[in-house]
């Protein structure tokens, strides 16, 4: 018997476009070699001056290196991200992560931060576990999308 979790009847989500308050909350971007492999063909540069240039490693793990205000190195100067179509899991599963989902208290301390919590397209408990296991991603907002002020 599945255990019930505070999002058994889903939750809704849709990236608000021109935000990019995810990218920039200091904290750590996981990388997999292969992650900054796409993420350097992407960017049409060798792979061994995208890891020189944006990765930080330790014996265990990469992350992406973060800009001297905590936010991601990929963000451009207009606050897209330079590797959409690239980006890495942890980036693909937003807001859908273990510490988000802990309890609605933390869900709703998330929403102090992303505007997209709770509007636009609704996701299934079902959905949510596929996206927590990796299965599928969370969407993101489309890079070539335009905001237009006063939309």
């Amino acid at each position: 018997m599945r255990q019930e979790m505070f999002y058994e009847q889903g939750l809704k989500f849709l990236c608000q476009p021109g935000c990019a308050a995810c990218c920039k909350i200091p904290g750590h971007v996981q990388l997999s070699p292969e992650d900054a492999a796409n993420m350097a063909r992407l960017l049409g540069m060798p792979e061994n001056e995208f890891i020189a240039s944006y990765v930080k490693q330790s014996d265990k793990s990469w992350r992406l290196a973060e800009r001297p205000d905590g936010a991601c190195v990929m963000l451009d100067e207009q606050d897209r991200c330079r590797v959409h179509a690239a980006r890495p899991k942890q980036c693909r599963s937003y807001p859908f992560w273990p510490e988000i989902l802990a309890n609605e208290f933390t869900w709703i301390l998330e929403k102090g931060t992303c505007p997209g919590l709770d509007v636009g397209e609704y996701f299934s408990r079902d959905r949510i576990e596929r996206i927590l296991k990796g299965e599928e991603e969370a969407g993101g907002f489309p890079p070539e999308a335009k905001h237009v002020e006063g939309e």
